[in-house]
């Protein structure tokens, strides 16, 4: 196995996270983790040889991710969340209804994730990171720096609109 495979398989579940805990947007995630390991090949060819694999891939994404966004797509980024703020109050997510179930066709998938992507950034990343890589609610808010809670709450809030406009198709 090449010194970039190894650094790979050793590092890629930890980078998925960190750049979808930072990433604006959740269409976004794919090209920044192919992008980032662009980078970590380039580096390895130049002869970097890391002491911490994980720490030196990190880096890499956070640099991809600042080059990636503008400065005014950040701050508008930014606006529009604090815009959207919500009671801290603790939420439950049981239901009846499994999530999977909503999206066994290809159309209302598609339908599905236009809703999720018109979602405001910060709960299409929690949306990502607890659905998509099936993290737990305190791992998601942990990443996030958030309470689990608040988690929870938003969370709760995009799958029940979800459910109210998807229900009995």
């Amino acid at each position: 196995m090449s010194g970039f495979e190894e650094i790979y398989e050793q590092t890629k579940t930890a980078a998925l996270r960190y750049i979808s805990s930072k990433c604006l947007k959740i269409t976004d995630i794919e090209d920044l983790f192919q992008e980032t390991y662009l980078r970590v090949g380039e580096a390895l060819d130049k002869g970097a040889e890391p002491r911490e694999p994980e720490a030196f891939v990190i880096g890499i994404a956070k640099h991809c991710l600042s080059h990636y966004y503008s400065a005014a797509q950040r701050l508008r980024a930014r606006i529009s969340l604090s815009a959207g703020s919500v009671s801290d109050e603790p939420v439950d997510l049981e239901d009846e209804t499994d999530i999977e179930s909503l999206v066994a066709d290809r159309d209302l998938y598609d339908q599905v994730f236009k809703e999720i992507t018109a979602l405001p950034s910060d709960v299409q990343r929690l949306f990502y990171l607890h659905y998509f890589l099936d993290l737990s609610l305190s791992e998601t808010a942990e990443l996030m720096g958030l309470s689990e809670s608040r988690v929870r709450q938003r969370l709760y809030q995009a799958v029940r609109k979800l459910r109210r406009k998807y229900r009995g198709r």
